[in-house]
């Protein structure tokens, strides 16, 4: 099966001249739910992982959700929507109120360390042959991307799972592979990608306008203030979503952040972005699945818009970046 995205509906390059100058590659993934080859690249499923290579874990404190019972007196007096503030006052880690004829729940986040270490969950596989946009270390062509299935306290620009990478030579992987251990911990239902096979597809892209030369970005900035509700946009059409490789990274939750190493202070390249929805509302939507309506009900559309059934950052969007000229291969993630 091959994946294509429909044509964008804007020409970017003959709007804006000079854009062309700052156009990039980028590796839309696809992935849809599928049996993948241990050896091959896709989300979700085996590693291609050494048996005498020790299986990463973490012991690092979680966040974890905890239901409170609630009396009726105390239901009736918090209502069907507390005043947030307020109510994290008198009930720290507060997050939300959940009503069910059982009755009420007050359910709060904290973090807790843990007692054992648990495995991290197998999350993509990439190979520079099945990838084109793959940015990898020199003499390296495979990509594993392991996370702790779990959120953890903030740490810099994001929260969320706790990332693992191995950047290997697939040659140097000889004998047998180790299959994931279970987990000590059942993992949280949306950091367990499911086993997706994938058809990458190249597109073009451009920066978020913020990363223009200044001129050419305050031209961006004041088209798309002109646009009203409906009409596309450069924020909508210059950069792909949903699962990517390479490409550029949409700014729209905070605005540009310097993705820095720390080690050379050069910039960092953007690796791997993942989302929960793969069409942007229909934007980004494939050719071959363009008759599908959204609908929770229909599977269809479930495995065309939500293929991984993970849902990452604070406006769905993980990103990693990565230095690959540095020992090591420093990375960080970015949460949108």
């Amino acid at each position: 099966m091959k994946l294509t995205t429909v044509p964008r509906p804007l020409d970017l390059a003959q709007l804006f001249p000079g854009l062309a100058a700052h156009a990039r590659t980028a590796t839309r993934l696809h992935p849809r739910p599928g049996v993948p080859s241990i050896s091959g690249s896709h989300v979700g499923g085996p590693l291609l992982w050494p048996a005498d290579e020790a299986w990463p874990r973490c012991a690092q404190p979680h966040r974890v959700e905890v239901r409170h019972p609630v009396p009726p007196e105390e239901a009736a007096r918090l209502g069907s929507r507390p005043d947030p503030i307020s109510t994290a006052r008198r009930y720290p880690g507060y997050f939300g109120v959940e009503h069910h004829a059982a009755g009420t729940h007050l359910i709060t986040h904290v973090t807790r360390p843990e007692p054992v270490s648990g495995p991290l969950l197998p999350v993509a596989q990439l190979r520079a042959q099945d990838v084109p946009d793959l940015p990898l270390p020199a003499g390296k062509d495979l990509l594993q991307v392991l996370w702790c299935p779990h959120v953890h306290p903030e740490v810099r620009d994001q929260s969320g799972p706790a990332v693992r990478l191995r950047w290997r030579a697939q040659a140097d992987i000889c004998g047998p592979s180790a299959a994931a251990p279970a987990p000590v911990r059942e993992p949280d239902e949306m950091f367990r990608p499911r086993a997706c096979v994938l058809y990458p597809e190249q597109v073009v892209e451009y920066p978020w306008w913020q990363e223009l030369p200044e001129q050419l970005g305050r031209q961006v900035r004041a088209f798309d203030d002109s646009r009203e509700f409906g009409q596309p946009s450069y924020y909508a059409v210059s950069q792909a979503r949903g699962w990517k490789v390479g490409g550029h990274a949409n700014w729209g939750s905070t605005d540009r952040q310097p993705m820095t190493c720390e080690g050379c202070s050069r910039e960092m390249t953007l690796v791997l972005s993942m989302t929960s929805s793969e069409s942007f509302g229909g934007t980004w939507r494939t050719e071959q699945e363009a008759d599908l309506e959204p609908s929770w009900t229909d599977p269809r559309w479930r495995d065309a818009d939500r293929p991984t059934g993970v849902s990452v950052g604070w406006d769905d969007a993980l990103r990693i970046f990565a230095c690959l000229s540095c020992p090591g291969t420093p990375f960080r993630l970015n949460a949108q």
